[in-house]
C-alpha cells in the first residue's frame, strides 16, 4: 500500500476517535485542579525539655495558575493561601468552605447555635463571635484545634491580648 494512503487512513481514522469525544453544546469542559497536602511534626530536646511544632503545607496548582504554597503553624490549616482554624474559622468550619449560617458559630469544627443553653457556655467564656461583646474578639488560647479554650477579650492594636492559635476579628 502507498505510503499516502497509509497517513490518509490514519488521519481518517484518528478524526473518527476523537469526532465521539465532543463535549455536548453548553457545555464547559474546566481542568481539574490538583491538591497535595503533607504535614510535618519534629520534636526536639532543648534545655526545656521536648519542644513540638507542627507545620502544614499544601500546594495547588492549575492550568496557567502555577503552584500556590501555604505553610501554618500548629492547629491552623491552609484554605487556598490562608491559614485557618478549622475548630473557631465561621467561613471554613471542620473544612475548607465549609460555612456556618449566619446565627451560627463554629464551634469545635461544627456549626451550633453558640448560646445554646446546652451548650454550657461559662460566664466569661465565648462559644464564637455571637457570644462576644461589641468591639470584643472571641480568642482561641487553647493547646489545639481539637482543645480549645475561648475568652471574649477587648483586642490590643486589633488583635487578641495574649499570644494564641486562632483569633477571630
Amino acid at each position: 500500500m502507498p505510503c499516502h494512503r497509509v497517513i490518509a487512513l490514519l488521519s481518517l481514522t484518528t478524526w473518527f476517535a476523537f469526532a465521539g469525544c465532543e463535549a455536548d453544546p453548553g457545555t464547559v469542559n474546566v481542568m481539574p485542579l490538583y491538591v497535595t497536602t503533607t504535614s510535618t511534626t519534629s520534636t526536639g530536646g532543648g534545655g526545656g525539655g521536648d519542644v513540638g511544632t507542627t507545620t502544614s503545607t499544601t500546594s495547588a496548582g492549575g492550568e496557567g495558575g502555577g503552584p500556590v504554597e501555604c505553610t501554618c503553624e500548629a492547629g491552623l490549616t491552609c484554605c487556598g493561601p490562608a491559614c485557618v482554624n478549622m475548630a473557631s474559622d465561621p467561613l471554613n468550619c471542620g473544612a475548607c468552605g465549609a460555612r456556618c449560617g449566619a446565627e451560627e458559630a463554629c464551634i469545635q469544627g461544627e456549626c451550633k447555635d453558640p448560646c445554646d443553653p446546652d451548650f454550657g457556655c461559662e460566664e466569661g467564656l465565648c462559644c464564637g463571635q455571637a457570644c462576644c461583646g461589641p468591639g470584643a474578639l472571641c480568642c482561641d488560647y487553647g493547646a489545639s484545634a481539637d482543645a480549645p479554650d475561648l475568652h471574649c477579650q477587648e483586642p490590643v492594636n486589633g488583635t487578641c491580648p495574649l499570644a494564641c492559635s486562632g483569633c477571630e476579628n
